[in-house]
C-alpha cells in the first residue's frame, strides 16, 4: 500500500467522528426549527414592534375648521376637516374677496388714488376702534386697504366698493367665487356685514354672505399664489390696537405667519383664517363659527399646536 493511499485512510478515520457530529448537530438544528414551524402561531413567542404614536384626537369647539398642509410642490394634504362643507355665515372673512376684486383691477385703483369718504360709507354698523371714518374726508386706496384688513374696517370696504359701485362690486365678487370654483359661496355686500334682526338658518342663508371652510380654503390658496400682497398687508403694522388679533397667538419655533383675516359678528360667531409657513411648506388654517371673538384664538391656538406636535 502506498505512503499516499495510507495518509487518506487515516485522515479519513480520524475526521469520521467529527463530520457525524457536524451532521448530527445539524440535524438537530433543522428538527428544532422544523418544531417551531409546525407549532400554533399563537404558542410562538413573536417579539413585539412598539408602533408610533398616534396624536390624540382634536376637539374644537367651533363649526366648521380645516388645516391644509401645501408642500414646496404643490402638492396638498389636508391635516384636519371638521365639517367642512357646512354652509356658514363669514362675517369679515368677506374682505378677502373685496381685496381681491380691489387687486384684479388696477385700472380703477390706483393705490395712490384718493377717495372722498360719502355719507353712506361714514356710517357702516359694527365698525371696529380705529376703522370709523368721517364723512368728507380723502383717504387714498393703500391706506383704506389696510384698514379693512388690518382693522377691518367696514366704513373702508364700502368706501373702496364704491369706486366702482357697490352693486358692480358685489356681481364682480360673485363672479370671482364661480370662476374658482367656489360652489358654496356667495356675497350680498362687501363688508361680511349681517342683515339687521334675522338670525341664520337654512331658511335664511340666502341673506348672509356664506361661504364653506373647504371654499375658503381654495379661496386662501389663490391669494397666496396670484395676490400674497394681500396677506402682506393683513400683517402690517396696526395703526391702532387690534384686540383678538394675529399679535395674540403663539407660533412655534421656525414657523412665519404670512397673513389671513380676522372676522365677528353676532350670527358668524368668531372666525379667522390663518396662512403660515414652515419648512418651505405652507397651511392654510380655518375656524368658522366659534362662541366669540376671543374663542377664535383659542380654537385657532389649539388647531396650529396639534398640527405641529410631534
Amino acid at each position: 500500500m502506498s505512503r499516499e493511499i495510507k495518509f487518506f485512510l487515516i485522515t479519513f478515520f480520524i475526521s469520521l467522528p467529527f463530520w457525524y457530529g457536524v451532521n448530527l448537530a445539524q440535524g438537530n438544528l433543522e428538527k428544532f426549527f422544523y418544531a417551531q414551524i409546525s407549532e400554533p402561531l399563537e404558542e410562538i413567542n413573536l417579539v413585539q414592534i412598539p408602533q408610533n404614536s398616534q396624536k390624540p384626537n382634536l376637539d374644537l369647539e367651533a363649526k366648521s375648521a380645516l388645516s391644509l398642509k401645501i408642500n414646496k410642490s404643490d402638492r396638498e394634504k389636508i391635516l384636519f376637516k371638521k365639517d367642512t362643507q357646512n354652509i356658514l355665515p363669514i362675517a369679515s372673512l368677506t374682505k378677502l374677496m373685496t381685496a381681491l376684486i380691489i387687486m384684479e383691477d388696477s385700472e380703477n385703483y390706483d393705490f395712490k388714488k384718493e377717495i372722498i369718504i360719502s355719507k353712506e360709507a361714514a356710517n357702516q354698523e359694527n365698525v371696529p376702534e380705529g376703522g370709523n371714518l368721517n364723512m368728507g374726508e380723502k383717504i387714498s386706496i393703500e391706506k383704506l386697504l389696510g384698514l379693512m384688513l388690518i382693522h377691518s374696517s367696514n366704513d373702508a370696504a364700502f368706501a373702496l366698493s364704491e369706486v366702482i359701485g357697490v352693486g358692480n362690486f358685489v356681481e364682480k365678487m360673485n363672479q370671482k367665487a364661480e370662476s374658482l370654483e367656489l360652489k358654496n359661496t356667495h356675497f350680498l355686500n362687501p363688508t361680511g356685514l349681517d342683515p339687521e334682526n334675522l338670525h341664520y338658518s337654512p331658511e335664511t342663508f340666502d341673506y348672509f354672505n356664506y361661504s364653506t371652510a373647504e371654499d375658503l380654503s381654495r379661496l386662501a390658496k389663490y391669494i397666496l399664489n396670484e395676490f400674497p400682497l394681500i396677506y402682506e398687508i393683513s400683517v402690517s403694522p396696526p395703526y391702532y390696537q387690534v384686540k383678538n388679533g394675529f399679535s395674540n397667538l403663539s407660533l412655534r419655533e421656525n414657523t412665519n405667519l404670512i397673513g389671513g383675516k380676522t372676522g365677528y359678528t353676532d350670527e358668524a360667531g368668531g372666525c379667522m383664517i390663518l396662512v403660515l409657513e414652515r419648512n418651505e411648506n405652507y397651511f392654510i388654517n380655518i375656524i368658522l363659527g366659534t362662541e366669540s371673538a376671543s374663542a377664535r384664538l383659542t380654537e385657532m391656538q389649539k388647531l396650529i399646536d396639534w398640527i405641529f406636535s410631534v
